[in-house]
């Protein structure tokens, strides 16, 4: 089948896999990575609902191809997101025609909602099958070219999502043994599907978003995230060799090294985050990511903004002890306009070729 190679990608010196592959080598680049994190907004790509895209994975691998197309990013894929393994387990989730997927409702509701809930089996329970059908359409087409990866939502995130967020945060008090049997469950959930993706030969990354700092603790984070987060990270090097790519949402300050010490070999930080003081707390023990505004800058700002932020963003990170990717500071809205992804990737290839010269990240753009 004939390479997929557009206007995105075609002025790189090196294919997003060769780039990948030296990057986590530590040798030398023709520029540093960059990620989108697309999410819903791929249905975008080629025309299609949401509620289309979540359900046909032929169109979710047609929309990854599109984005590889015309964008070239350094890592395509698709994954059950925050809420797939949840979905699997039980909770119902809506999809309205053009918009984001939401829970509706818990579906544990006391203690002995627990014993009728069984980790997800990924070849057979909510969409999970839909997914390592696309992963595998994805890797089949363009997999020589860029990596493919899955996304998966962390152990508290899926939890929420079957408790309901107010109800969960409550538990962490009142109920913490119920809280750890409920993670317990979707910790082996998630793990089933962990290996059904390497079962394809392809690698998992986690989003962890309801253990943000806004949310919840440093302490509580290291109670109830923490040890689960291991075991998914384990899992993952495991079969792939190195850790996964987490993200985790809002402030995070105060839990840099405990997301270091989880094995994660990159971490992807909110915009709200300030990347050379996560540089240098954390940039000598795993990879940094970010962390472009997706909503002020990506969905309502300019090219000329989207621009200059990627260059801001650089200079703060770009020569991280263990290397920087250059990514949104959380997935990107729907409706983000294609000139601003467009202008958010060449401004990557104008400002990240290596070497960097530090002069053309100053105000002026050099």
């Amino acid at each position: 089948m004939e390479a997929i190679k557009g206007k995105g990608y075609s002025g790189d010196a090196m294919t997003p896999r060769e780039r990948m592959a030296a990057f986590a080598a530590g040798g030398d680049l023709d520029r540093l990575p960059f990620i989108l994190h697309l999410g819903e907004h791929a249905s975008r790509l080629i025309g299609v609902s949401v509620a289309r895209y979540s359900h046909d994975p032929k169109l979710m691998a047609e929309a990854q191809f599109a984005a590889f197309r015309d964008y070239g990013p350094d890592s395509v894929g698709v994954g059950p997101g925050l809420f797939g393994i949840a979905e699997a387990m039980g909770a119902e989730l809506k999809f309205p025609e053009d918009g984001i997927p939401y829970i509706d409702g818990p579906v544990v509701h006391d203690e002995s909602d627990l014993t009728r809930l069984n980790p997800a089996d990924p070849y057979r329970e909510g969409r999970l099958p839909l997914y390592l059908e696309a992963l595998k359409i994805i890797d089949e087409r363009i997999g020589r070219q860029v990596p493919v990866s899955s996304s998966v939502g962390g152990p508290l995130t899926t939890a929420a999502a079957l408790r309901g967020t107010e109800n969960l945060l409550k538990d962490l008090y009142r109920r913490p043994e119920w809280v750890h049997r409920l993670l317990a469950l979707v910790t082996e959930s998630a793990l089933n599907y962990i290996d059904a993706v390497a079962e394809l030969g392809l690698k998992t990354s986690i989003s962890e978003p309801m253990a943000s700092g806004s949310l919840i603790s440093p302490a509580h984070f290291r109670e109830f995230v923490v040890p689960y987060l291991k075991l998914y990270t384990e899992r993952i090097i495991k079969h792939s060799g190195s850790g996964p790519h987490l993200h985790i949402c809002g402030d995070t300050r105060h839990i840099w090294q405990d997301m270091a010490e989880t094995g994660a070999a990159a971490i992807s930080l909110d915009d709200m985050i300030d990347l050379a003081a996560a540089k240098d707390a954390v940039g000598d023990r795993v990879v940094i990511a970010g962390n472009v505004h997706p909503v002020e800058t990506m969905l309502l700002g300019s090219p000329a903004q989207v621009e200059a932020e990627v260059r801001e963003c650089l200079r703060k990170a770009y020569d991280s002890p263990r290397g920087f990717i250059v990514c949104p500071g959380c997935a990107l809205p729907l409706h983000t306009p294609a000139e601003n992804v467009h202008a958010f990737a060449a401004a990557v290839r104008r400002y990240a070729r290596c070497p960097i010269d530090p002069l053309l990240l100053e105000d002026s753009g050099g």
